[in-house]
Parts: C-alpha cells; structure tokens; sequence
C-alpha cells in the first residue's frame, strides 16, 4: 500500500510532541480532566476527521517510541564505537541537530554534546550571530591553512573551503572561502583567527 502524502498543514503540526500532546489530551491521568474529542485530536494534528488515522498514527507512535526506548536501554552503559563516535561528528558538521543525532543513534543528547565537546568540535549556538563569532575551540586554533582544505567559519557558522590566501598587515593571514551550508553557498573574506583547522577530526576518522 502507497503511503498516504501529508498536507502541509500535517508536516508542521504532526510532530512526536504534538501526537504525544494528543495522547495526553485523549487519556487524561488527573481526576476530573476530561479527555478531548478525536475532532479536536485531528485539528491539533492539522489533519481531517478520521478516526481510523488518527488511531493508526497514535499506535505507531507509541509503537515507535517503544522500540526506542528498548534500542536506548540496550546501548545504555555500552562505550560508543568508533563509527557512532564519527557518525555524530560527520553529521553535526553537515548541519544536523543534537537531537537528531540523539534520535539517529538512540544515545541521550547529553551523550552526543559530551562527543561534540570532547572532541574540539565547533558548537552552534542558538541565536548565532556574525557580529558576535563564537570563540574557537582550543585543539581546531591554526595560524594558517592550506588552499583546498574544508574549516569550520565560525562567523557564518558554517563548514567552508578554503580559496586563495592573502596577507594584511593588520589581520595577518586572511583566507577566501566558500561557504558549504545550504544557506549560504557563497565566498567571504575571512581572517585565520575566525576559522577553526578540521583536522584533529580527520585524524580520528571523520569524512569532512
């Protein structure tokens, strides 16, 4: 069977805290709070009434969340693999979030941040601005870089590749770049003190 497409009201609004919002709404714990209507459940969803879906999306949720749970209590405990450990850093740099990478992995985000950390792994920060870059981790500081080669820009918060290099005599070694993430794709000038070196995580196996 063909998999139902989801309108574009269901692609905003049927998200795991929402159906869980759903589930909370239908099957009210406290004494006294009566439970919504299945009509109120789909609007919450952004979807028509029907009654056979809704219920169909509320078990695979909890069908989804289940297998999780149990995935996450086996890992628990266990060291992560050389693989996971790569998997986390490779896709935090392709721009996913601490979340989906806990998801992904079914390790707690305080596992994935830990990794990131740990590993002198540029953080994103909410609310990034280009006025005010985020300072650059430690062990990623270089003085200089070589033509070809991907950093981290942390003003544009974004994976780069160097261009062409170019001397100031008051910001010394300054680089063209072109910027990788969706949202930019463009070149920008900056200094080497604004970039930060990928290396120490090529050197443990991660593809940049």
């Amino acid at each position: 069977m063909a998999t139902r497409k989801r309108t574009e009201l269901e692609e905003e609004l049927m998200t795991d805290a929402n159906i869980a919002k759903v589930i909370k709404l239908l099957e009210p714990t406290e004494e006294g709070v009566k439970p919504i209507t299945k009509k109120d459940a789909c609007q919450i969803l952004g979807m028509a009434y029907n009654t056979t879906r809704l219920g169909n999306i509320i078990e695979q949720y909890k069908t989804r969340q289940a297998r999780n749970a149990a995935r996450r209590a086996e890992l628990r405990g266990k060291p992560l693999s050389a693989d996971e450990l790569q998997y986390m850093i490779s896709e935090y740099l392709e721009g996913e979030s601490i979340d989906a990478i806990s998801k992904a992995t079914y390790r707690s985000t305080a596992m994935v941040k830990s990794v990131l950390e740990k590993n002198g792994v540029p953080i994103r920060v909410p609310g990034h601005s280009y006025f005010n870059p985020q300072l650059i981790p430690e062990t990623a500081v270089r003085d200089r870089f070589a033509v070809g080669e991907v950093v981290y820009s942390s003003r544009y918060d974004s994976t780069a590749r160097i261009e062409a290099e170019l001397q100031d005599a008051r910001h010394g070694w300054v680089y063209r770049i072109w910027l990788l993430s969706e949202k930019w794709m463009q070149s920008a000038y900056q200094p080497a003190y604004e970039l930060a070196s990928l290396q120490h995580l090529r050197e443990i196996g991660v593809r940049i």
